[in-house]
């Protein structure tokens, strides 16, 4: 009887997990960049910051967003492959 429970639980964390969720990437137009994550900020009332460079691709932000002290970070990763294997078969 335990062991079902531990099978369901661990079929419902898998289901209900953020890692499966299905992403679109949209591609942004060379050299306007800058233009989007300016619009993503302005969007979310992110205003008058202070800065903190963590690392060399890590920007750390402390902003005002409704009139409550928000946490920005600005990181920048490698992209990885990510392989799915399904049976015999991998796909990347």
């Amino acid at each position: 009887m335990k062991s079902i429970l531990i099978y369901l639980l661990l079929s419902f964390m898998l289901v209900f997990s953020n890692s499966t969720k299905p992403r679109i990437w949209r591609r942004i137009p060379k050299y306007v960049v800058d233009q989007r994550v300016m619009r993503f900020l302005n969007g979310n009332q992110i205003t008058n910051c202070f800065e903190y460079r963590e690392t060399q691709t890590n920007l750390l932000l402390k902003c005002w967003r409704n009139n409550k002290l928000t946490d920005v970070s600005i990181e920048i990763n490698p992209g990885k492959k990510q392989y799915r294997y399904i049976g015999d078969i991998v796909s990347v």
